[in-house]
Order: structure tokens, then C-alpha cells, then sequence
């Protein structure tokens, strides 16, 4: 991720076993819930994006879509 897209995008582990990480991100983890969605899932954006495995590519495809569609400062 930081070759191909440099400070711009990170990748981040959140394990919402965790009592206090599931609240921190409650919101996402209802959508995830409501949806029926399989862990692990791939959040970009605070939207779920991919769930029930890890796409490595696909994930490198949403990553570049989503900063295309963000306006550069």
C-alpha cells in the first residue's frame, strides 16, 4: 500500500472482538451486522467494501478509485 500509494492511503487492523474497539466504530459494525456481511471485512472510507476474504487486488482497485474521487487539497 505505501509503495503504490504512498502517505495517501494505510492499511489498518481493527479487531472488533474488542469491547472498546467495537464501540469505537459502532457504526460500521452495525452496517456489517444489518447487512449480514462475513468478517473479515474490508472497509474503505468507513464503507465495507468486501467481505468473507481478503482481496488483495480488489482492494488495491478501491483504494484507487476512492482518491481518484477525492479532491486534492
Amino acid at each position: 500500500m505505501q509503495r503504490r500509494f504512498g502517505d495517501a492511503a494505510s492499511i489498518r487492523y481493527v479487531d472488533i472482538q474488542d469491547p472498546a474497539v467495537r464501540e469505537a466504530h459502532s457504526a460500521v459494525v452495525q452496517e456489517i451486522e444489518t447487512r449480514g456481511l462475513l468478517y473479515p471485512v474490508t472497509v474503505i472510507d468507513g464503507v465495507p467494501v468486501y467481505d468473507g476474504a481478503v482481496s488483495y487486488p480488489g482492494i488495491l482497485r478501491a483504494v484507487r478509485a476512492s482518491l481518484e474521487k477525492t479532491p486534492s487539497a
